[in-house]
């Protein structure tokens, strides 16, 4: 819980030392959309059932100013899962998380980035009798990340973490 507020207080106190008003010159981009794959590696509660994850997202910025952003990102993440034994099939977990966040310019090309949402997940077991039933649930979720950023091509890592589950989060896009 101390994350958390430790990472909300700075993603407030970015948002309010920024410029929060549209530069009269036009030499950054005011509005983008983004497409990304992702690459997931469970590393804390889930690494236990999953090994690894992949998915697709989109990314909307809308600058604030030269070196500022506000994002809104989703997207779809599913987890592959280990072999258990004693009886647990699992199938799939899917992720859908949906994130908003700030992203701030530390110096040509390299950003920083913090996001907070909801991830709505959807975990897939056999049930043993050739049937497969599921469950479904949501969980706050925060990400902090770094970023590398040259003309449309975007990539970035990241930490996502939600219930005391986390995993290590790496995209490749491109913003329109």
């Amino acid at each position: 819980m101390k994350k958390i507020s430790t990472l909300v207080i700075l993603m407030l106190a970015a948002l309010t030392t920024s410029k929060l008003y549209a530069q009269e010159s036009s030499d950054y981009k005011k509005f983008a959309i983004g497409i990304g794959l992702e690459g997931a590696l469970p590393v804390s509660g889930i690494n236990a059932a999953y090994s690894a994850g992949g998915g697709v997202t989109l990314r909307a910025t809308i600058g604030l100013d030269k070196s500022s952003a506000i994002t809104l990102t989703s997207g779809v993440i599913a987890f592959a899962p280990k072999s258990l034994g004693g009886g647990v099939n699992l199938k799939a977990e899917i992720n859908i998380p949906v994130k908003a966040g700030y992203k701030y310019m530390l110096a040509d090309h390299i950003y920083a980035i913090g996001e907070a949402g909801m991830t709505f997940a959807k975990v897939y077991a056999s049930a043993g009798n050739g049937q497969v039933v599921s469950a479904t649930g949501s969980n706050f979720t925060y990400a902090p990340g770094i970023g590398v950023q040259f003309g449309g091509f975007d990539t970035s890592i990241r930490y996502e973490g939600y219930s005391g589950a986390g995993f290590i989060g790496l995209r490749i896009g491109f913003n329109f």
